[in-house]
């Protein structure tokens, strides 16, 4: 019977190993704060600006193009390869967004003041409200989204950046990797090792305003295709349960052999 023990425990190994690795899953925020500033909830730190001007209202991040100065991050583990972000985002501003003045409010960052896979408010390519453009590695847009985009709509844009090659990959409203994307600048040279996600508030000629949710970080595409609801159990509590069904076996066995 001991053979039979030592299988089932062995069995509930892999499975708790295989449900970690499984999950993808670097770091997640749905931002579910009372109102105020967004710093220090859930590990998110200032690194540039005056703290407290980045707010949680709603229970999303207001991302203010104009007065409100702050910059802030939230720091990960680095690992080597593909990165992922997930974000909802909803643009509102007082007329439609015009001219080249694009301006760029989340990306990726190293520990330092280099940044990559940038997100920009930019114009709309038909005429409309607005666009989404993309920066593998510059603070100018590489390229746009083709579609026009609605304000007051909420839409989720979906980020790759490739580590290996320095180029970023851009999805809006997608749901598998093979729909729409657009591709930024391939950017010689490594890139840096990314540690952290980061929202930027600056001043844009429009300064409209940004509303940020469900966030999500990742190593793959569907890790971050949809908002993490955060029910996945914590490998603990799936190894007692996985031990307790093994001991449930074990002594049902012990039961039919004697």
């Amino acid at each position: 019977m001991k053979s039979i023990l030592s299988f089932s425990i062995k069995v509930c190994c892999v499975v708790v190993l295989s449900n970690r690795a499984a999950a993808g899953i670097i770091a997640f925020d749905n931002f579910d704060y009372s109102d105020g500033s967004l710093v220090p909830n859930g590990g998110w730190e200032t690194h540039s600006g005056n703290t407290g001007d980045l707010v949680i209202y709603g229970g999303q991040v207001t991302v203010q193009h104009g007065a409100p100065s702050e910059d802030a991050h939230l720091s990960f583990t680095s690992l080597i390869g593909d990165l992922y972000y997930g974000l909802n985002f909803t643009v509102n501003a007082a007329s439609a967004i015009t001219g080249s003045d694009s301006e760029y409010f989340a990306h990726f960052k190293d520990d330092g003041s280099n940044f990559a896979a940038r997100l920009d408010i930019a114009s709309a390519p038909g005429g409309g409200d607005y666009s989404i453009g993309l920066a593998t590695d510059s603070s100018v847009a590489d390229l746009t989204w083709a579609i026009d985009l609605i304000f007051g709509t909420t839409y989720r844009a979906i980020v790759k950046y490739d580590q290996v090659v320095n180029q970023a990959l851009l999805w809006i409203d997608a749901t598998v990797s093979t729909d729409l994307f657009i591709t930024g600048d391939n950017i010689a040279g490594p890139a840096d090792q990314i540690s952290q996600f980061a929202l930027r508030q600056s001043d844009s000629s429009l300064n409209e305003s940004i509303r940020v949710d469900s966030l999500v970080i990742g190593s793959s595409f569907n890790d971050v295709v949809s908002p993490y609801s955060g029910t996945v159990p914590a490998p603990s509590t799936l190894l007692l349960s996985l031990l307790g069904l093994t001991y449930f076996r074990y002594t049902s066995a012990l039961r039919t052999t004697s």
